[in-house]
């Protein structure tokens, strides 16, 4: 009978119990706690990445969608450049204007109020359907309905002199139309005030007189005047403080030579009178 002892064989020890195996049990146990902590270091490090693109990406769609309605914003806003208001110093807001083929200019007010413009610098008014004609009233400002009193541009309502009638104006005078048939004329040192529809003239001196001259009246305020009639009824007239000196025709015109050495020929329309030969007149221009 074989006994236990010999049928298990001879005995061998499966660890080794040396110096060397503890030190390398240790170390294996070492790097694996350093592999732990390495991969729970990595899975920290992933999750932070991960977190910090999530952020990033939230961000930058963030970031879109500002931009996205800024642009809209931009969009829905137009920067408009300053009307043209020309002939208009200014105009209500809400006016519409719009150039017409021929040159002038047609404006829409808000509350249906239509100006144009026209080549005589006139203005014509629409107001209701119905149309008139106006003119600047004091120089620069006109009223086209009550109420409505709009400035124009001062070299817009700056007028010819062959629009006034008058002849032999220099280049340095500056004819302004105040009304219809009403003219104002800048000649330094002298200011002229012509009326068409009553064929008269006043002439306004530096020292505060004033000549009226017309057809119907020969006059001067704040000095003298002296006159004579013609055989034919013209009238000659000479202005002792001013030193002018003229002649009105039977038809109106006034042929005015002022003492600074203009002559000025101011006709009016509608005249049917025959006028003097020139010799005769210039015999009564002397001043």
């Amino acid at each position: 009978m074989i006994s236990e002892e010999e049928s298990a064989g001879p005995l061998i020890e499966q660890t080794d119990s040396g110096e060397n195996h503890y030190i390398l049990n240790t170390l294996a146990v070492c790097l694996h706690g350093i592999h732990t902590e390495i991969a729970g270091i990595r899975t920290l490090l992933e999750a932070s990445y991960n977190a910090s693109q999530l952020l990033q990406q939230q961000a930058q769609e963030t970031l879109e969608a500002h931009k996205q309605n800024a642009q809209e914003t931009l969009d829905r806003i137009t920067t408009e450049p300053v009307p043209d208001f020309h002939p208009f110093v200014d105009m209500p807001a809400g006016t519409a204007v719009r150039d017409l083929p021929d040159g002038n200019r047609l404006f829409t007010l808000s509350d249906g109020v239509i100006l144009k413009t026209n080549a005589d610098h006139t203005l014509a008014v629409i107001v209701d359907g119905e149309t008139r004609q106006v003119m600047p009233d004091n120089g620069t400002w006109i009223e086209v309905s009550p109420g409505q009193i709009f400035e124009l541009q001062a070299d817009w309502i700056k007028t010819t002199a062959e629009q006034a009638g008058i002849e032999g104006l220099p280049s340095t005078a500056h004819v302004s139309q105040l009304a219809e048939n009403r003219f104002s004329i800048e000649l330094q040192p002298y200011r002229l005030l012509l009326d068409q529809s009553a064929q008269a003239l006043s002439v306004i001196n530096p020292s505060g007189t004033i000549e009226l001259l017309g057809l119907e009246s020969i006059s001067s305020v704040g000095a003298e005047i002296s006159m004579r009639v013609l055989p034919d009824g013209s009238k000659g007239f000479t202005c002792a403080d001013s030193g002018h000196g003229g002649l009105i025709e039977n038809d109106g015109t006034i042929r005015l030579s002022l003492k600074s050495g203009i002559d000025l020929i101011i006709r009016f329309p509608h005249g049917d009178a025959e006028a003097l030969p020139d010799s005769e007149k210039e015999r009564f221009c002397e001043r």
